[in-house]
């Protein structure tokens, strides 16, 4: 492929002031090199190599290399040129989440390998997400985006479905094949799947997974890994010709460092679904977080990849948990996310938890009925909110 090919598919805008992109070599390859790409009113620079754009606004890229951070801690003493406190908040997630990529994907996201106290979790928002989808593809054109894509969980199960020869793994195993199965309604009317992640890490394995697992012809035809921070994500209009589907699954946003960046990332999952499109957001549920969430969810698997829980007394009483590695997880309430997409200013939504959430058929293989209100249904808190 050639930069003036991928130009044509050049879905995002400039994160720093949302205006136009433009590669500044046309002519280039993109089997070898690295390739600049410049904003057409500010200036700022992003690139594209191995198969992914990198689109971080340029003061989060540097402040995010070796020699920034060490920058960072000269300043940070003398108190000089600080980053605003959601900047500092999101380059803390970002270097917390580096070096986990293989591991999380093992023992975290695989569909069939990952530790059963995630994977049920996972299992059951892949069939609450791919049934709305069977019923939103049935007569609408669709892109999906997954705000907080990781090591690529749904570029690959949706790419599954679009790609007739892909995935021969899980369409062969007995667990996975009947939602990984080839659907020509999918590869008719799923247009665009979308994965944005601030890891660089996560968007480069998610990358090679998809080449493992025979999609990587649709790379920056179909699906779009992009490295890139969602509260400042632009899209191009052309997108707005089809229905968005955004979602923010397994407890992304409560990786959010603060109730602000929690708060733009719900304004910006808006912003994206117009003018017309759907957005879901998955988070767990503080009723279980002492018994659950610090006990068992946080098994040998898990604690291997994200680190010990070092949490104190206070972030035990507001559900916070924390690991040495740096991660940081909020547990809400249904309240409290009701909360958020009130002040996110979204509207005709619904808020479902325990009481609420209904049982998905058709899947038993991957998830069973009683596994969906045993395991799922108590820690689980989902958000629906169709925006126009």
């Amino acid at each position: 492929m050639m930069t003036s090919q991928l130009q044509k598919n050049l879905i995002v805008k400039c994160p720093t002031c949302s205006s136009s992109l433009k590669f500044k070599n046309e002519n280039s390859s993109l089997e070898h090199e690295e390739l600049d790409l410049r904003c057409t009113r500010c200036n700022s620079t992003y690139s594209f190599k191995n198969g992914y754009l990198n689109m971080l606004p340029p003061k989060i890229r540097k402040e995010i290399c070796t020699r920034g951070i060490l920058e960072r801690k000269i300043k940070d003493k003398f108190h000089v040129n600080q980053l605003s406190k959601n900047e500092q908040d999101l380059v803390k997630g970002i270097i917390a989440s580096k070096y986990m990529a293989k591991q999380y994907f093992k023992n975290v996201v695989h569909p069939t390998q990952a530790a059963w106290s995630a994977r049920s979790y996972e299992r059951f928002e892949d069939i609450f997400i791919v049934s709305y989808l069977d019923n939103l593809l049935k007569n609408k054109k669709v892109t999906f985006i997954d705000a907080g894509s990781g090591p690529g969980r749904y570029l690959i199960l949706l790419g599954s479905k679009i790609g007739i020869n892909s995935c021969k793994e899980l369409k062969r195993n007995s667990e996975t094949s009947t939602l990984y199965k080839y659907d020509k309604m999918y590869d008719k009317n799923l247009h665009n799947i979308i994965g944005i992640d601030y890891s660089e890490e996560m968007v480069s394995h998610s990358t090679r997974l998809l080449k493992k697992y025979g999609l990587g012809q649709y790379l920056y035809d179909r699906i779009f890994p992009i490295t890139g921070i969602v509260q400042n994500f632009h899209l191009n209009q052309q997108l707005d010709r089809t229905y968005k589907v955004i979602v923010c699954t397994f407890q992304t946003l409560g990786n959010q460092e603060n109730a602000d960046l929690q708060v733009q990332l719900l304004e910006s999952m808006k912003r994206l679904a117009l003018p017309h499109g759907t957005i879901i957001v998955s988070v767990f549920n503080k009723k279980l977080f002492k018994d659950f969430g610090l006990k068992t969810f946080y098994g040998r698997e898990v604690r291997q990849t994200v680190g010990e829980i070092i949490n104190s007394k206070q972030d035990e009483d507001n559900s916070i948990l924390r690991t040495k590695k740096g991660i940081y997880s909020k547990w809400f309430s249904k309240h409290d996310l009701e909360q958020l997409f009130k002040k996110a200013k979204i509207s005709n939504y619904k808020i479902m938890d325990e009481n609420s959430l209904q049982t998905i058929k058709g899947y038993e293989q991957y998830l069973k009925v009683e596994e969906q209100h045993k395991d799922i249904f108590p820690r689980a808190i989902v958000g629906l909110a169709e925006v126009s």
